[in-house]
């Protein structure tokens, strides 16, 4: 008996609690109003315990969560900061790609106003004495730069070039002391030379005092040089003295194009030619005279009219020198005998006959 115990233990343990169970059950359920000190006995113990269970669970899953949410937070947030760094580095770039383009459509724009060709170069270099102020351009003697070719910008005037290599120039800027730019006062057409100062900014040179000039004036290039273009902005003048003694008064004036923050340059050849007036972004075009009206009163158009004046040396058999046969056969009435518009060389007249002896006789 103890034996058949021993084995089934675990069997008759469940069975008896359980029958025990099905017994309260059955009685609670014919007596739901009866007071049961058993259960609230186990009632009184179990719920510290049950209350303790629950809490202790329930901070473990708190500490738990937490953890792996730190853990993907902070992953998420690693991702999050590099997005956002590629992000703030791609707007960078985008910003100096729309800044440059600016650049570039004006300096194409005023290019197309340049009375001559032109080649545009970035600035690599700034001299950082100030004693010398110059610009380094990335193109040189391969891309057609030479000494004396001046620089200019959109905003106006640069200075000029002074020194080149293969592959790189320098320029000599307008606020150097050794620069020179014949100029007008754009308000009263008054010539005068700018030139730089030891300090930052340019001087107004050979102005008599008695002649018109005002603060607030602006300042063009004259073209009489025969080195920048007419009509390039110089500066402004923003200082007006006139001393007591000598011939001339003293202006400062302030360049328009600042070169401390230029990046790219047009260096263009020497020309004291008048600037192109072209709308910015269209290509100018050749307009062909009107016709000529049938009504009109005046002296004849001379290309409708013959060559007038004395035969051409080819017409008596001598070539004219640097004529070819295509000119002289397209030149007009020539006067002589035998001579007809338009005749071929050689045949414009016929050289006189050859008398014999007896015939003069």
């Amino acid at each position: 008996m103890l034996e058949f115990i021993r084995r089934n233990r675990v069997l008759l343990s469940s069975s008896f609690f359980l029958l025990c169970s099905l017994v309260l059950l059955s009685v609670n359920a014919r007596h739901p109003g009866r007071i049961d000190p058993l259960g609230r006995a186990f009632l009184e113990v179990m719920a510290p315990v049950q209350r303790a269970t629950s809490l202790g669970v329930g901070r473990v899953a708190d500490v738990w969560r937490a953890y792996v949410s730190l853990v993907g937070v902070e992953r998420e947030n690693i991702r999050l900061r590099s997005r956002l760094h590629e992000l703030e580095r791609n707007a960078t770039e985008q910003r100096e790609l729309e800044l440059m383009n600016r650049r570039l459509k004006r300096l194409l724009a005023f290019q197309r106003r340049l009375p001559s060709q032109a080649v545009s170069a970035e600035v690599t270099g700034r001299d950082a004495t100030a004693w010398f102020q110059s610009l380094t351009l990335n193109k040189g003697e391969r891309d057609g730069i030479q000494n004396g070719m001046p620089v200019l910008a959109p905003e106006g005037v640069v200075g000029l070039i002074s020194k080149t290599s293969p592959h790189a120039s320098r320029v000599l800027l307008l606020t150097d002391p050794n620069s020179g730019v014949d100029v007008l006062v754009q308000r009263t057409r008054i010539r005068g030379i700018v030139s730089g100062l030891l300090e930052k900014g340019a001087i107004l040179k050979y102005v008599k005092r008695a002649d018109d000039v005002q603060v607030g004036d602006r300042v063009v290039t004259s073209g009489l040089d025969g080195i920048f273009p007419k009509g390039v902005s110089v500066g402004k003048v923003t200082r007006v003295s006139r001393k007591d003694r000598g011939l001339f008064l003293y202006a400062e004036v302030t360049p328009t194009a600042d070169a401390s923050r230029l990046e790219e340059v047009l260096v263009t050849a020497a020309s004291g030619a008048e600037l192109l007036d072209v709308h910015p972004g269209r290509t100018p075009e050749l307009v062909a005279p009107p016709p000529a009206r049938a009504d009109f009163i005046g002296p004849p158009d001379p290309a409708t009219l013959g060559i007038l004046g004395p035969p051409e040396p080819s017409a008596f058999g001598v070539a004219r020198p640097g004529t070819t046969l295509g000119n002289r056969a397209r030149s007009g009435a020539i006067f002589g005998a035998g001579a007809r518009p338009g005749a071929a060389v050689g045949r414009t007249h016929e050289p006189p006959p050859v008398l014999e002896e007896d015939d003069a006789r």
